[in-house]
């Protein structure tokens, strides 16, 4: 089956992107240009690598674009970027945030908001949860960390230090619009280790880790560092062979580090949690060749390898999410001073990565397509959406004849 035939199908029968598009409402009485066809040309900014309006404008004045989009003969371009920022100033931000979790039920069906861990490990549904500044824009936002990573959430925030409020105002926000896709362990940082997140957690009947990398960032809590000192003590006791502690060994070959860690178990909040220590050590790296990583968790399941790559994890959030969109759509530098717009547009760019992650990932469980796309190219999405331009110049039509 060609490439294109494959992605349209996807698309429309599995992602059923049209019925993620009917989600916005159009409040304009006479329109001339269909809503669908505005929000499709922002969907598509990350795809084509756009980071500024005027170069969509730009490129939706093409010949190729306007056929593309069926406009009429006489038409000069699709939409253009005044039209954009018109639209994008009066959409209904509940509209966005609906839009954005529409696909969650068909992934949670394929199996792609869980992940496994460690080897002969349960699957667990993860979650992290991260605030952010993109331009003049502070948010918080969360992501689902399956298989697929999925954003979810992208909430405004008053400024820096008011993540931490604003986050715990979402946690249950959060835990009852994704329903049955809710994440049973929040992956955080060390910010969050406070009573209040503690207790919103748990009474979600959720988990949470806390990761915190003395290399990396400051901890101002007391109270963080009056029970990494307690643990700390035991630890030497143990050096001191005065007090036995359970501990484990390894090497990573993904990674190329070897890693060993230390657990002991404590109490916070009321809540009994389970203390490691990671020190990794990566013999390849001229800088932070030697890291210790603290790990507190109320999941007192997860066994050492699980805390390990769980706290790898809690990095998902700023690579995969906030550093691609800065990436591939720009979305630190320019835009709108008005949230509201921006949002929408953001919310737009985070459905773009569900939907070409979430295909992505399917391709690849077929090896000889997935090898087809890439001409022995090594996949990234940037590589990716190169390939797609060069041997499917058509491919990504297949978004509009999927009944868009």
């Amino acid at each position: 089956m060609a490439y294109e035939s494959q992605l349209a199908l996807f698309f429309r029968d599995t992602l059923k992107v049209a019925r993620i598009f009917d989600c916005f409402h159009d409040i304009r009485m006479h329109p001339r240009i269909r809503l669908q066809n505005i929000l499709v040309s922002v969907f598509l900014m990350p795809y084509w690598g756009f980071t500024a309006l005027l170069r969509l404008d730009i490129h939706l004045r093409t010949p190729q674009m306007l056929r593309l989009f069926c406009c009429a003969k006489k038409k000069k371009v699709v939409v253009s970027d005044s039209t954009i920022t018109r639209v994008l100033n009066w959409l209904d931000p509940q509209d966005c945030r609906q839009a954005l979790l529409a696909p969650l039920p068909t992934l949670n069906q394929e199996g792609l908001l869980q992940l496994t861990l460690a080897p002969k490990r349960p699957s667990r549904r993860l979650g992290v949860i991260d605030g952010s500044q993109m331009g003049d824009h502070y948010l918080v936002a969360a992501l689902l960390c399956g298989q697929v990573n999925v954003p979810v959430l992208a909430e405004p925030c008053k400024g820096r230090g008011h993540e931490l409020k604003t986050t715990q105002q979402l946690l249950p926000i959060a835990h009852q619009l994704l329903g049955a896709a809710a994440p049973q362990l929040w992956l955080l940082d060390a910010l969050y280790f406070n009573q209040p997140i503690f207790h919103t957690v748990r009474a979600q009947q959720a988990h949470l880790l806390i990761k915190y990398s003395p290399h990396e960032e400051q901890v101002d809590t007391k109270l963080f560092r009056d029970v990494l000192e307690d643990a700390k003590a035991l630890f030497a006791a143990h050096n001191s062979a005065i007090e036995p502690v359970d501990g484990q060994q390894g090497f990573d070959s993904q990674r190329w580090c070897s890693w060993s860690m230390k657990k002991t178990s404590a109490e916070f909040a009321a809540v009994p949690v389970n203390i490691f220590l990671l020190v990794e050590d990566y013999p390849k790296r001229k800088k932070n060749a030697h890291t210790e990583t603290w790990i507190i968790t109320s999941d007192l399941s997860l066994d050492f390898e699980e805390a390990r790559e769980a706290a790898h994890l809690r990095w998902q959030i700023e690579n995969n999410e906030f550093k691609r969109l800065s990436h591939h759509a720009g979305t630190k530098t320019f835009y709108f001073k008005d949230p509201r717009p921006f949002f929408a547009m953001l919310r737009l760019f985070c459905l773009a990565l569900i939907a070409f992650d979430a295909f992505f990932h399917i391709l690849h469980r077929n090896e000889a397509a997935s090898k087809a796309l890439m001409q022995g190219c090594k996949f990234t999405w940037k590589s990716a959406f190169s390939q797609m331009w060069w041997h499917y110049p058509d491919a990504f039509e297949v978004l509009l004849t999927a009944g868009i």
